[in-house]
């Protein structure tokens, strides 16, 4: 099976010749060593590169190009999610240092307008009103 140009009947003819030059130990059971031929083919076709040409391989070559598209597509949305997830704690950061901003803008504001209320309440009665600070009379 590994070597495409022999046959069958050659290979069976081989397999006849070394069972007959190799008899088995009285104490080992036939079972084991056709296991172990076995497995001796199957890892010399996996290293041969043999298995590649099987029709079950073949078959299946779709579907493990779409498994390998899933995989890109899913690395390419983690990816994606990622860069989405860093720029909205970004985002979110900018936005607490805003809302701090508003605030304190705010309560300046809210200073100034009651100052300008006061001045205006006292400059219609009369009373003038000074950007310096009050200071004592001695």
């Amino acid at each position: 099976m590994a070597n495409k140009f022999r046959t069958k009947e050659a290979e069976a003819e081989v397999l006849n010749d070394n069972a007959a030059d190799n008899p088995q130990p009285e104490n080992q059971p036939a079972e084991e060593s056709t296991v172990g031929r076995r497995w001796r083919r199957v890892i010399t076709s996996v290293l041969g590169g043999d298995v590649l040409k099987s029709r079950f391989v073949i078959a299946q070559i779709p579907l493990m190009l779409l498994i390998g598209l899933y995989l890109i597509i899913i690395v390419g949305n983690r990816y994606v999610v990622e860069s989405l997830s860093q720029e909205k704690i970004k985002l979110e950061s900018n936005l607490d240092y805003l809302r701090e901003h508003r605030t304190l803008l705010q309560r300046q504001y809210q200073e100034s307008v009651k100052i300008s209320n006061i001045a205006q309440q006292l400059e219609g009665r009369g009373v003038g009103f000074t950007a310096c600070p009050p200071y004592e009379v001695e």
